[in-house]
């Protein structure tokens, strides 16, 4: 009998491994950068325009030149010439935001939080994106007047803004989907918000701080740690969504008991993530080809 139920759980389990294996596997194999791979991920989703994003590698910490002449492999593995990271500023602090938040939130005991917050810090969330909403119109009628349309705008933008306004949306993002993913998912969702007191948002906007501080000291040392961010924030994204979707239409929610009962949904909703990525990816490159949009 034993036995018996080992084999069902094994055969549950089986199918979202190898998927997510398979994934994984074809993403390592294929032949091209990493840099390369991670534009391709948010190819479809964000114009990847050079004026409106970060790069590292454009200048050298105190003592990095005598490190990397001393240890050439850096020069392989840490880019020593300005490179693009793979998203805009205003993109890569949002998916980077939810990330982050999605794993603070775990952090701190609030991996499964289930219940919509308070008016309180909805409101803090809603005013988050609306900040972000504002940036973002202030820098489109910018670019509308450098057009030759004459449009008066408030500000210049700048790429702190884009993506501080993006970190704080991403961070609002995570407060309103993730207890309706924790719903749908977990058997033993947590009857609570995923933050109950603003003060607990406070490590998160230090967070941002700290991003934003070494997109400033520009070193190409920390190009792949902070890179990474971008592609891994678009899955979360989409996969958080999806991941309600599968559930929903496949009439599953809320039985999963652990990860290894979550897998083959979160696996399923990966994947489409992937496929609507290279729908969207495909649809850019029929309208534009690989050149920047705007």
């Amino acid at each position: 009998m034993m036995n018996e139920v080992q084999t069902q759980a094994v055969t549950r389990l089986s199918w979202g491994a190898i998927v997510l294996l398979v994934a994984l596997g074809a993403f390592v194999l294929i032949p091209a950068p990493l840099t390369d791979k991670f534009y391709a991920i948010g190819f479809g989703i964000c114009p990847q325009r050079a004026g409106h994003s970060y790069f590292l590698g454009e200048t050298l910490l105190p003592g990095e030149a005598a490190l990397r002449a001393a240890l050439p492999f850096l020069n392989f593995i840490a880019p020593s010439q300005p490179t693009k990271l793979p998203v805009e500023a205003r993109m890569f602090g949002m998916f980077a935001g939810f990330l982050c938040t999605w794993l603070y939130a775990f952090l701190i005991g609030r991996g499964k939080a289930a219940l919509m917050p308070k008016p309180l810090i909805l409101f803090t969330y809603i005013s988050f994106i609306a900040i972000m909403g504002f940036d973002g119109v202030n820098a489109t009628i910018r670019d509308l007047h450098d057009a030759g349309l004459p449009i008066p705008y408030l500000y210049a933008p700048r790429l702190d803004l884009r993506f501080s306004t993006g970190w704080l949306c991403g961070i609002a993002m995570a407060g309103i989907i993730l207890p309706v993913v924790n719903y749908c998912l977990w058997r033993d969702a947590q009857p609570r918000a995923l933050f109950e007191r603003g003060r607990e948002i406070l490590p998160l906007l230090g967070i941002g701080l700290g991003f934003l501080i070494l997109f400033t000291l520009g070193s190409g040392l920390y190009y792949y740690p902070l890179a990474v961010f971008a592609p891994l924030g678009i899955l979360a994204i989409l996969g958080a969504l999806n991941v309600v979707l599968v559930l929903t239409l496949w009439r599953r929610e809320r039985v999963a008991e652990n990860w290894r009962a979550a897998l083959n949904p979160v696996a399923l909703a990966l994947l489409l993530s992937l496929l609507e990525l290279g729908a969207l990816s495909l649809l850019r490159y029929a309208a534009f080809g690989f050149g920047e949009i705007g």
